[in-house]
């Protein structure tokens, strides 16, 4: 399901309480909601729009500041390998 902005910003002033700064409501809204274990092999984008058809592939390492981290870089987004694009990384 789909929110507008004045939801998502509402459910977190609730969770974060009144005085939350603009900049830590997006950091918030920006959070990674998802680690993969160590060394599983994830596909990584810089953009969120490019995330689905990203075949930019590593090893998960670790997270960073929010990021997600792979053997050669830190990337923003990340997201699972369909079957068909593990056999290919193998």
């Amino acid at each position: 399901m789909l929110y507008d902005l004045t939801t998502i910003q509402a459910t977190i002033l609730r969770v974060l309480g009144k005085d939350v700064t603009k900049a830590r409501l997006k950091t918030e809204l920006e959070k990674a909601i998802w680690e993969p274990e160590f060394d599983r092999m994830i596909a990584v984008a810089d953009d969120i729009a490019d995330l689905p058809a990203s075949n930019r592939y590593g090893l998960f390492i670790q997270m960073v500041d929010g990021r997600y981290q792979i053997a050669s870089g830190r990337f923003r987004y990340a997201r699972l390998l369909t079957p068909e694009e593990i056999a290919k990384c193998y």
